[in-house]
């Protein structure tokens, strides 16, 4: 027979003590004019092809259940990267192959390693799944510290690395050769999560080929796309062959898979945009390097990282102004640190105006 008790005896009774180690993952939800917080990019499919595709969307059965391999839609991401179909696996955004890797592959030291700052769901899935997790400072310009990681992988023996490359929230790519040193150097598998590579040209793919032990994310969400939430991994066969064992059935749901079959099929307005972001980017970077009391950080994202004498204040003054960017003010490398994603001209105009105003008064 049931005994009295109140929901928090039982939460406590049975809580995963690693949950309170952090709380969840957030975002505000501030109402603003100009939005430039969630490095999205501010195009979506052209006016011409919108009707095509709602009549794309509108032959999907929806009460069957999706195709639970997206076959056609992995075929597609194979031949446009020149990649092996099976080794590519698909998630419900990055975070679900995050999840996925770190659920999949601690089974050893159980311990999780990546370099510090960066994208904040390593740590999270990482605590979550009873990871150790191994947080290694980066350098000075927030590159990879080459030794200390080597150290850390010697003596601690990671069973996972995550590298994100453009990393996020700085903006920057991490060294070649030093990314290169950690995958030669380590036995673990080393993800490097590629999500802003189409703002580089930069990609580690070919690499598996020579390095088994390397796994490649990608991510439909910075190139317009985040509200399909659709990740791309790529690896070899055989580490895919062991995430399949524990991915969840259908997770790519049926819009999500047409949608982005229709992207694939027309990829060139794709590239257009994301020319148009690199530009509006060197031009946003000139602009703030030019302000008194502003200092940006170089990105090869869709991005930029930047430094004022008072972050907490001006992201306040800017959402008066109805313009909200990311303030990732907090004690240590990040701080006085704010992050402003790449808009649209007129967005960009605006925010670089409005800074200006701030910052001289």
């Amino acid at each position: 027979m049931k005994k009295n008790s109140n929901i928090s005896d039982v939460i406590d009774k049975r809580l995963n003590c690693k949950l309170n180690e952090f709380s969840p993952y957030s975002v505000p939800q501030l109402e603003c004019r100009i939005k430039l917080d969630g490095n999205e990019s501010p195009f979506s499919i052209p006016k011409e092809l919108s009707a095509k595709l709602t009549e794309h969307l509108n032959s999907i059965e929806i009460n069957r259940y999706p195709d639970p391999e997206a076959k056609k839609l992995r075929n597609m991401i194979s031949i446009a990267s020149d990649f092996p179909v099976d080794g590519i696996l698909l998630g419900n955004g990055s975070d679900e192959l995050i999840e996925m890797m770190v659920s999949a592959f601690t089974g050893g030291t159980g311990r999780v390693m990546y370099p510090v700052p960066t994208f904040s769901m390593f740590r999270l899935c990482s605590i979550a799944y009873g990871a150790e997790v191994l947080e290694v400072d980066t350098d000075g310009n927030f590159d990879l510290d080459e030794e200390l990681m080597i150290n850390t992988i010697d003596e601690r023996d990671p069973d996972l690395i995550f590298l994100a490359s453009p990393n996020n929230p700085t903006g920057n790519s991490f060294s070649e050769r030093k990314i290169i040193s950690v995958i030669d150097h380590s036995n673990s598998i080393v993800v490097v999560d590629e999500a802003y590579r189409d703002f580089n040209d930069l990609t580690f793919l070919p690499l598996v080929e020579k390095y088994d032990n390397l796994v490649i994310f990608r991510t439909f969400s910075k190139i317009g796309f985040a509200g399909i939430r659709l990740g791309v991994l790529l690896g070899r066969t055989e580490i895919v062959r062991e995430i399949n064992k524990i991915r969840l059935p259908y997770n790519i749901n049926s819009h999500t898979q047409r949608i982005a079959e229709f992207v694939m099929e027309n990829y060139e307005f794709v590239n257009e945009n994301v020319q148009l972001i690199k530009k509006e980017r060197e031009q946003i970077f000139e602009i703030l390097s030019g302000l008194d009391g502003v200092s940006p950080f170089p990105s090869d994202a869709n991005f930029i990282l930047f430094r004022v004498s008072d972050a907490d204040s001006v992201f306040e003054r800017l959402i008066e102004k109805e313009i909200l960017i990311r303030n990732f003010n907090s004690p240590g490398r990040l701080e006085n640190c704010l992050r402003v994603t790449i808009g649209k001209p007129e967005e960009n105009e605006a925010f670089a105006s409005a800074l200006s105003n701030i910052v001289s008064s």
